[in-house]
């Protein structure tokens, strides 16, 4: 649903009433409304109290817990029908604004393959004394953001292909960001062999991306860097993934969606930070011509990889962009990708995975992890799982041991780095088989408001 402003009363048969208190509740409304919602809003988080010709929506913020005022958003969505009016009679900034925010998300809809296709003209008029014009604006911006990243990930390869996932990045430039295309002869002379393996057996070139927002007087001295994995289908190579799993495999650009639009973000709202993005882009499919287990491969760092597993794809194509990295000497690098069904089977769809070896920004995206619900789990690093990566007949193997795989990926990415760096797994939450919520079956868009609001926090705040 789209919200927007307004200063005085707006007739409209369908109105909103928010709370936070039964003071204001009773000297907003009718005796016999005051009745019937005092009665029921105890059992439920909303009431509806509809009379001919119009219909209230009432609900009561909770003052602490922000997640139950985006859920009791959602919910309130569910029951407009088109335009309607939003009262906020709450003393209680943060409260209207994470309900606007569960009303906004809840509003997703991806039907552009339908036949029929379902309206999706919900408006809501605010009144309010509580937000500003900037800060809704921000706030329509960003669920924009996420609606990008979950369009991304919900479009299927045959229609997002890498020459149209490129063409899309490449439109940024209408908001002032400059991009970078490398393909197969710059990724050859680059010795960039994690993504060209992969690579080997799709039918699209593969793609290294840079895209770039740097403001006239950014607050960080060094860019802040975000990788991002951008396998638009993974069929897990010659170790062919089997039984149902494959099904979802479109949503493996899931890191790769994320960070590109939490930078469009970033630059529509123009946040005084320099940010760049990094991610390559392939398939990782079979044609003959594909890696097998035994291969090996030389990395743009010059390290040599052994290939136990040409399902662990991701993190050879992730290891080139975070070398490549180094370049723009960074005073952070985070990465985000689906990574491992191992963090999946730590979080499920209701966090993601965190480890890496700055500590202080590694809590901080922890605590606006907590203020957004993109809630995140730290690993720990330790080095047995490291040495599990020790091949015999190159530096290092793709795999390390089944146990602990999502730490295993971690210690492997770890060999191309050397500067600040985090690693984000969103193999859980970046794509759900169901709907929560203000959260959509398909892809969720996870980590765009996580890493918003970690810049707004720390860069600019």
């Amino acid at each position: 649903m789209e919200v927007f402003l307004e200063k005085d009363r707006v007739n409209c048969g369908s109105q909103i009433l928010i709370f936070d208190s039964k003071k204001t509740l009773k000297s907003k409304l009718t005796a016999e409304e005051y009745k019937i919602v005092i009665n029921q809003i105890e059992k439920d988080t909303f009431v509806d109290v509809s009379f001919p010709g119009e219909q209230k929506l009432i609900g009561f913020l909770d003052l602490k817990n922000q997640e139950y005022n985006r859920r009791l958003g959602a919910e309130i969505e569910n029951e407009i029908k088109n335009k309607t009016v939003i009262f906020d009679f709450s003393s209680n900034p943060d409260g209207i604004y994470s309900f606007l925010e569960g009303t906004m998300l809840n509003g997703y809809l991806f039907d552009k393959y339908k036949s029929k296709v379902r309206s999706s003209s919900k408006k809501g008029a605010l009144i309010s004394s509580n937000i500003t014009e900037e800060t809704l604006v921000e706030l329509n911006t960003i669920v924009e953001g996420v609606f990008k990243a979950r369009n991304w990930v919900n479009e299927p390869v045959n229609k997002l292909n890498t020459s149209q996932f490129i063409k899309e990045i490449k439109s940024f430039k209408k908001i002032g960001v400059s991009v970078d295309v490398f393909r197969k002869s710059k990724l050859e002379a680059l010795s960039m062999g994690g993504i060209l393996g992969v690579n080997k057996g799709s039918c699209d070139d593969a793609a290294l991306v840079k895209v770039e927002w740097k403001p006239k007087k950014p607050r960080n001295r060094k860019p802040i860097v975000l990788v991002g994995k951008g396998v638009l289908f993974d069929t897990g190579g010659i170790n062919i993934k089997t039984g149902g799993s494959m099904e979802e495999m479109k949503a493996d650009m899931g890191g790769a969606s994320i960070v590109l639009a939490v930078l469009k973000v970033i630059a529509k709202q123009e946040l005084p930070i320099h940010v760049i993005v990094l991610t390559p882009i392939t398939e990782n499919r079979i044609n003959g011509k594909e890696l097998v287990p035994g291969d090996v491969i030389k990395m743009h760092n010059g390290k040599t990889v052994e290939v136990l597993n040409t399902d662990a794809e991701g993190r050879l194509i992730m290891a080139d962009a975070l070398t490549f990295a180094k370049k723009y000497n960074p005073c952070l690098v985070v990465d985000a990708a689906t990574l491992t069904g191992s963090a999946f089977r730590i979080t499920a769809n209701h966090g993601a995975v965190i480890m890496g070896t700055d500590q202080k920004n590694l809590k901080a995206l922890k605590k606006a992890g907590e203020k957004v619900y993109e809630r995140l789990i730290e690993l720990p690093m330790w080095e047995e799982f490291e040495d599990t990566l020790k091949s015999n007949i190159a530096d290092i193997n793709n795999l390390g041991s089944t146990e602990g795989q999502a730490v295993c990926a971690g210690f492997f990415l770890k060999n191309f780095i050397d500067y600040p760096w985090l690693h984000i797994d969103i193999a859980g939450p970046a794509f759900r088989g169901s709907k929560l919520h203000y959260l959509p079956k398909g892809g969720t868009g996870f980590g765009v408001r996580l890493l918003y609001q970690f810049f707004k926090d720390n860069f600019v705040n």
